[in-house]
């Protein structure tokens, strides 16, 4: 039986060979990088989100806070009356 001194059998790549032209590996590195922005896509979607619900509620807060300010504005103006009348009826 004749021995194998070629080594063809045993040489196996281990690496990936193949050079930046090759159009299947530009590929398989643009959908990787599809992915990636994808994802950064849909995390920053999340994040808009968040901070337009956070808007929402700070719009909330600043209308009460509009309307608190205009019925305090008239109580000081119904005492500041309230007392300028008791002044001029001691």
């Amino acid at each position: 039986m004749p021995v194998d001194k070629t080594f063809e059998n045993e040489v196996r790549i281990t690496n990936d060979d193949r050079g930046r032209l090759d159009l299947t590996k530009q590929l398989e590195t643009k959908d990787k990088e599809i992915q990636t922005l994808q994802q950064i896509i849909i995390n920053l979607k999340n994040i808009i989100d968040t901070k337009e619900a956070e808007i929402t509620t700070y719009k909330s807060v600043n209308n009460s806070h509009k309307k608190l300010n205009g019925e305090l504005r008239q109580e000081i103006q119904n005492l500041k009356k309230q007392a300028d009348d008791m002044l001029l009826y001691p």
